[in-house]
């Protein structure tokens, strides 16, 4: 009985050693003075999730994951310190959008919704420094 006690005490042990390793940050070519300056980087954002109103009833919601490549890789501690005022920002734009009549009516405008974005994020890191991509979108009724 005893060892059968110990063996599940190491599995607990082992399976709890392989979650802090999975969970641990992943060792960045960066960190060891490898980067490659023409390598692409991309910031991924949390979801933006907004309910969908028809005359103040909830018609759905409407998720939309984003990631900014990008382009200016010098500017990167810039854009960091910039990603709470954009992702407001695009929150902001999405549930304006989602607010009128065309969002409840049809599938998503991810154009209309992209070049929002886009200006949104020009107008705080400046143009040219991040282009903005959709990960996901989804519309749930």
């Amino acid at each position: 009985m005893k060892s059968l006690m110990e063996r599940r005490a190491l599995l607990g042990r082992l399976a709890a050693a392989l979650l802090l390793l999975l969970a641990a940050p992943p060792v960045v070519a960066a960190e060891k003075g490898k980067v490659d300056p023409n390598a692409p980087m991309f910031i991924k954002l949390q979801a933006l999730n907004v309910s969908v109103f028809d005359r103040g009833i909830t018609r759905g919601k409407l998720t939309i994951e984003l990631q900014l490549d990008v382009v200016q890789k010098t500017r990167v501690a810039n854009i960091n310190s910039r990603l709470p005022r954009l992702y407001d920002g695009y929150l902001a734009a999405v549930t304006e959008y989602s607010n009128s009549r065309t969002a409840v009516d049809r599938a998503p405008d991810l154009d209309y919704l992209l070049e929002r974005f886009q200006a949104i994020t020009d107008e705080a890191v400046g143009a040219g420094v991040v282009k903005v991509l959709f990960h996901t979108a989804v519309r749930t009724l």
